[in-house]
């Protein structure tokens, strides 16, 4: 089974990759958070940092597209180009409401003509490979059906599906059977994306879809880092796991160092992880309580390091 890390805005950057990386373990592939792209102009520039070689020692991450036009693509082209990169991935997937309504990332799905023509356009020209992350729709899962011939008429890479609606945004029922569906029907090599927290749902997809041979996890990671191990067969001591961890943090907190000015902003960026990260300790919601009462860099690391120590 093929691993993917999924791209959290916010979240897997290149300092979560790269420490992650370092001290935990390697994905098959990493996917760099969204780039997005409008009227062939870059929304906000300091995204590009994240796919920056000097921020991709360890690995480089597949850099990804948000945007629904030809010239913002090409845009985007160039810059990966500029930097070595030969595989990107496009948005189709994103649900939140400021995207979507620009008939951008999952608002894309419920115009099949325009990916169509999005996708004739690049395909035409690129000289990149190209994956799609999507999903199944943007009110109904029923509305892939019409997309499934725009996929398969392009020679694309891969698809990364999430089996929910954009209306869904991460919550609700997974339409699993109609993935397990939709999947059997598409030409291309199909990964699967969504609520994979443990080795039960690896499992759970495998008896669905025997087909499927790559997943992709993203809040499942930032819960348990060990779960790549877990699905690799790879068994770590409780020891291994203390000390991989312990320098995992440490090296998210150096490599912060380099970005952040001060303690408030870095600790901003690091608390998020820890609204996934605490579901992992048996203490979990008392340890993101302390962890967010922290207000300097030296209590931060006295709480999380305690709370290292002490893993079950």
């Amino acid at each position: 089974m093929e691993v993917y890390l999924a791209p959290l805005q916010g979240l897997t950057d290149w300092i979560f990759r790269e420490s992650f990386y370092e001290h935990i373990g390697r994905f098959d592939k990493t996917f760099a958070p969204f780039i997005r792209v409008q009227n062939g102009e870059f929304y906000h520039p300091s995204q590009c940092n994240d796919i920056l070689p000097e921020h991709n020692t360890f690995q480089k991450p597949v850099p990804q597209f948000l945007g629904n036009d030809i010239d913002s693509f090409q845009r985007f082209e160039e810059l990966c180009l500029k930097h070595q990169y030969t595989e990107v991935n496009i948005n189709m997937g994103c649900p939140f409401i400021k995207v979507v309504s620009k008939e951008m990332g999952a608002g894309m799905l419920a115009y099949p003509d325009k990916v169509a023509d999005l996708l004739e356009k690049i395909f035409a020209t690129t000289n990149l490979t190209v994956s799609i992350k999507c999903r199944l729709g943007q009110e109904h899962s029923e509305e892939f059906k019409s997309l499934i011939p725009v996929f398969n008429d392009f020679p694309i890479e891969e698809m990364i599906i999430h089996p929910r609606v954009a209306r869904q945004m991460y919550k609700g029922e997974v339409h699993y059977e109609a993935f397990a569906r939709y999947a059997s029907e598409l030409k291309h090599p199909i990964c699967y994306n969504g609520d994979i927290v443990s080795l039960a749902d690896v499992e759970k997809i495998q008896a669905l879809s025997p087909q499927v041979t790559r997943i992709m996890i993203g809040r499942g990671i930032l819960q348990n880092p060990f779960l790549l191990a877990e699905i690799k067969g790879q068994g770590l001591s409780r020891e291994a796991r203390i000390n991989r961890l312990r320098g995992f943090h440490g090296s998210l907190i150096e490599r912060c160092k380099e970005k952040y000015s001060g303690d408030t902003n870095l600790l901003r960026r690091l608390v998020e992880l820890w609204e996934y990260h605490a579901q992992g300790f048996e203490d979990g919601r008392k340890i993101f309580k302390q962890v967010k009462k922290c207000n300097t860099l030296a209590k931060y690391e006295e709480v999380i390091f305690k709370a290292i120590n002490e893993l079950k």
